[in-house]
């Protein structure tokens, strides 16, 4: 049987690369998921009381992010990933035989049906939602206060609509019981309701993980033998959409924002002391004019510092073995989906035009973190040994610069994965069977890949022979 597949919040950064991200599989594979979900998808967007559907579709922003700038509204007003460059969306349609449905066309000639439906922002009785196997909650709407919005409580999903699984595409914090997944790691058992973390909780969590695991391998440690004391998560986030109006208010200047990665983290990784990370980030302009007139979306980034404990092992803790295990993590079958490895041919201090270019041009790649390795890194042992029932620890604080992450593609990319879990562990099958994101997507995305980005990352090109990430 197929899978009743739809996603709601489809004209927000995420739910616009549900549908981009099939455009883009491997022909083999977008067959398979247009078999697996029945020939079609479905999409809910926002009411418009007193308009045909055709007048509803033709004026949501996920009509116009398809259809792109020319539709109304810049891609910077929209924030549209810099995938949008990479061609393979080559038009939209609403079809003239039945006046719901969306068809998208690829440059290859596939075509995605999406069956629009209209309905108000309540998650109570909408009739709409009882037809569905498996939804993609991508709004956002709900799940931080729920008292405040009680119709849109994540828990009226599970009461009103019983066959129906969801994924949201944040975490929830304030609605107990919600299974979270993180895209690598196999901790929660699918539920009626799951969750799963933000962009930055995907990002720095892949790292935090690979640097804790990595090390209690190398060492020989036991789990309780590595403890996360804390930390700080510094990022600076590309701008989104309701960021807007406050980055023009102060001429693009960065804007402060609050997070709560530490709870976030503890939900997807709940690891001892991952909750006494502390975050803080900002949000910046991050488009780039360029001559033809389009924009060059930047990307997200983060130096994380953590200070852990260890059980002295007779090993010490350098750069050199933090860069062992993120390069190992890269190399990993799994772990590369998570972990890239900027080319060697840049370093951050010697080439900083290049860095800046290099680093824009990432936005579209697949892997969730990517970073260089070297002078990034830095390693401080404390003074001193800490027993504990007797037995002697080291402690350190590990500091990791000039991580980025593709808040857009990057962790949308995540998200499909684990939707594919959870439907698998659900009984429904998976919604894009045998999904491998780098088999199947891989760093063909990138904005490089345009004319634009051709043109204004040509030297950066030319180093790494058009692979801006290593490959092992």
């Amino acid at each position: 049987m197929p899978i009743r597949y739809g996603v709601r919040g489809i004209g927000g950064e995420i739910g616009d690369l549900t549908t981009r991200v099939p455009m883009a599989l491997r022909r083999e594979r977008f067959e398979g998921f247009l078999r697996a979900i029945g020939g079609s998808m479905n999409a809910f967007i926002r009411l418009k009381p007193g308009q045909s559907i055709q007048d509803t579709i033709r004026g949501d922003r996920s009509f116009k992010k398809l259809q792109g700038p020319s539709a109304g509204g810049s891609l910077r007003e929209n924030t549209a990933s810099s995938y949008h460059y990479a061609g393979d969306v080559v038009a939209v349609e609403i079809d003239p035989t039945q006046p719901n449905r969306v068809k998208v066309y690829g440059r290859d000639g596939r075509v995605l049906p999406i069956d629009c439906h209209a309905i108000p922002e309540t998650n109570r009785g909408v009739a709409e939602l009882s037809s569905l196997d498996f939804l993609i909650d991508a709004t956002g709407v709900g799940l931080k206060d729920i008292k405040k919005t009680p119709d849109q409580d994540p828990n009226l999903y599970a009461s009103e609509y019983p066959g129906l699984t969801v994924l949201f595409s944040a975490p929830c914090k304030t609605v107990k019981g919600i299974a979270h997944f993180l895209n690598g790691l196999r901790l929660a058992s699918a539920g009626q309701l799951n969750a799963t973390g933000s962009c930055s909780t995907h990002a720095g969590v892949d790292v935090i993980r690979t640097v804790r695991e990595g090390l209690i391998e190398k060492f020989g440690l036991a789990q309780d033998d590595l403890f996360i004391e804390g930390g700080l998560f510094d990022a600076t986030h590309s701008l989104t959409p309701t960021d807007n109006g406050a980055l023009a208010a102060y001429a693009g200047a960065t804007v402060k924002q609050t997070t709560g990665f530490g709870g976030a983290a503890a939900k997807v990784y709940p690891v001892g002391g991952i909750k006494n990370m502390q975050a803080t980030t900002r949000r910046y302009d991050s488009y780039h004019p360029l001559a033809d007139g389009n924009w060059a979306n930047g990307i997200s980034t983060y130096s994380l510092t953590m200070q852990v404990t260890i059980r002295r092992n007779g090993q010490e803790l350098t750069p050199e073995v933090i860069a062992e295990t993120l390069t190992a993590a890269a190399k990993d079958a799994e772990g590369r989906n998570h972990i890239g490895i900027i080319s060697s041919a840049f370093d951050a201090d010697k080439n900083k035009k290049d860095w800046i270019m290099t680093t824009l041009s990432l936005s579209g790649m697949v892997p969730t973190a990517m970073l260089p390795l070297g002078n990034n890194i830095n390693v401080v042992k404390g003074r001193g040994t800490t027993l504990i029932d007797g037995v002697e620890y080291d402690s350190y604080t590990i500091t990791i610069g000039d991580v980025a992450y593709d808040n857009r593609l990057g962790f949308t990319t995540d998200m499909l994965c684990e939707a594919n879990q959870i439907a698998f562990q659900r009984g429904l099958g998976e919604i894009i069977p045998g999904f491998d994101p780098m088999a199947d997507l891989g760093d063909h995305l990138a904005f490089v890949n345009s004319p634009s980005g051709r043109e204004l990352f040509a030297n950066a090109l030319a180093k790494t022979d058009g692979s801006l990430l290593q490959r092992f």
